[in-house]
């Protein structure tokens, strides 16, 4: 360490002020500042005057410019000191170890050679094969390459700031989501326990008046059967009192001839309500609260199902799948029958030809999903008749009032009764076949030319509605008998559970449900023949 201060000195005395590095042909100027020759050229003058020196800034002139053989021989001669110590073992310092020399020289590289790309020091940049080519000092040569490092360093922590920004906002969200999920499981705990508090104090209420009739229908019953009892121990008496007295000779029963029926009374007890007319009614009124609880229960039930379960969705019709029997609204929402007038003059392949039916233009393959198809035809009723037949019943009750008289020979006998029946029986099948419709699902890739069954087996689950009644499209069909005849059907379909449920959308009651493994895309199936009525979609 000692002899490494003094060399370290030297080095500082003969290092260039503008270059960094060991003066190379020294030359001193005006001022008496020493530099390297090709450093003095490179100092340009200031606003056209001469040029100053880069330490003291004193003008000087170029043609003052003197060489100082002194210094270059003192280079030398540090240069070859250097070398020698890198060469005894143990001699360079920790600094000198960290410093990358040159491998042919062992000196200092101060120089990046642009037209090789390599690292030179000095004496390989004044050698025969570098002398020719553009050499600039490292820190110059690496000065770009810091500059797009930094450039790129900043653009890389403007994205890592970035990062951490954006991981910064996602996990706010995150944490303001599932404070709001808390708050929404908080909210749905509440609100099914004001449920459970409000059913369990209408069950109270319901079972205390039910408990209280209860009481005054035991309590009667006992007064009843008490009377009953007491009534029956006066009889028996007054019966065995008579009976003897019929037992007794004429001349003691002639002594005593008053008024028998004021001394042995009767009593009509039979003629009395054993149940009291207002505990009957009250009953009756429980009878009614019950199909209101069942009905009211059934619909919140229905409701809850549906808008907690299903996504409603909104479905259109298909123009290149409806029938020339068919006629679309301007929305594909709506469909009417043409009464048998076929209009299309294009039959496209995938288009109903004989079948007055039409599929819907979405489709699901997953999921569970719910639309309304709403039935709208003139005097359309709910009680299950329509219109029209009451008034033709109506007329064949007045004609039969008209036909048949006092007399036996207009009667008919039960076997042209009986065909008769049969005729009209035929006569009404006919009838629910031409004029009714059918609502429901079916496969995309169902059979669409001919005659077809439409049936479970051909890819078709729905419901086929008419005057006559509601029957399901199963093998055979099965008939429907639902309290009210539904003026909306809600189609619920649940894909992976494989069911198709078809209620009432008004009173949420349960018409039917299909059970079966679906494997094709779904879409929404309507078929109609029937005139007069229209088929519209909901929502």
């Amino acid at each position: 360490m000692a002899t490494s201060a003094p060399l370290r000195s030297l080095e500082e005395e003969v290092t260039c002020s503008i270059c960094l590095d060991y003066l190379r042909d020294p030359v001193t100027i005006d001022c008496g500042h020493v530099f390297c020759r090709s450093c003095t050229t490179d100092i340009c003058p200031i606003s056209g005057g001469r040029p100053v020196c880069p330490l003291c800034k004193k003008p000087f002139k170029k043609e003052n410019i003197r060489p100082v053989w002194q210094l270059a021989s003192l280079v030398e001669n540090i240069e070859r000191l250097k070398v020698d110590k890198g060469r005894q073992p143990g001699g360079a310092t920790q600094e000198q170890q960290d410093v990358k020399l040159c491998e042919r020289h062992q000196e200092k590289l101060h120089y990046f050679c642009e037209d090789d790309g390599q690292l030179l020091c000095v004496l390989c940049r004044e050698s025969r094969e570098h002398r020719p080519h553009k050499a600039v000092l490292l820190e110059k040569a690496a000065q770009p390459h810091r500059e797009q490092i930094l450039n790129h360093l900043s653009t890389l922590r403007r994205d890592r700031d970035r990062i951490q920004g954006c991981q910064a906002k996602g996990e706010a969200d995150f944490l303001a989501v599932l404070k709001q999920l808390q708050e929404q499981k908080q909210h749905i705990m509440a609100e099914f326990e004001q449920g459970h508090q409000f059913l369990l104090e209408r069950e109270k209420h319901l079972l205390g008046q039910l408990a209280r009739l209860e009481q005054e229908l035991t309590e009667g019953r006992e007064k009843h059967n008490s009377r009953g009892v007491s009534e029956l121990a006066r009889l028996a008496g007054l019966i065995s009192e008579l009976e003897g007295k019929v037992q007794q000779p004429a001349a003691e029963l002639m002594k005593d001839t008053r008024d028998f029926l004021n001394r042995y009374p009767r009593k009509k007890f039979w003629l009395g309500k054993p149940i009291a007319r207002v505990v009957k009614k009250r009953t009756g009124e429980f009878s009614e609260k019950l199909l209101c609880l069942q009905r009211g229960l059934r619909e919140f039930q229905g409701k809850l199902l549906r808008d907690l379960e299903y996504r409603t969705v909104s479905v259109t019709l298909d123009p290149q799948s409806a029938s020339g029997y068919l006629q679309l609204s301007e929305d594909w929402k709506c469909v009417t029958y043409n009464s048998g007038l076929y209009q299309s003059t294009y039959l496209h392949p995938q288009q109903f030809d004989c079948e007055p039916a039409v599929l819907g233009s979405k489709g699901f393959t997953w999921g569970k999903v719910y639309w309304e198809v709403e039935v709208e035809r003139e005097r359309w009723s709910e009680d299950g008749t329509d219109r029209d037949e009451e008034d033709d019943w109506e007329e064949e009750e007045e004609e039969e009032e008209a036909v048949y008289g006092d007399g036996y020979d207009d009667w008919e006998t039960d076997e042209d009764e009986e065909s008769s029946l049969g005729d009209e029986e035929e006569e009404e099948e006919e009838e629910e076949v031409l004029e009714s419709c059918m609502v429901g699902v079916a496969r995309d890739s169902m059979k669409k030319k001919g005659e077809l069954s439409l049936q479970p087996e051909d890819g078709v689950w729905a419901l086929r509605l008419s005057s006559a009644g509601i029957w399901a499209n199963t093998n055979p069909e099965a008939e429907l008998f639902p309290a009210v005849r539904p003026r909306r059907v809600g189609i619920a379909l649940d894909y992976e559970g494989g069911t198709v449920t078809f209620t009432n959308a008004e009173s949420q009651e349960l018409i039917y449900t299909f059970t079966t493994t679906f494997t094709r895309r779904l879409v929404p199936f309507l078929w109609l023949k029937w005139p007069g009525t229209r088929l519209l979609l909901r929502p």
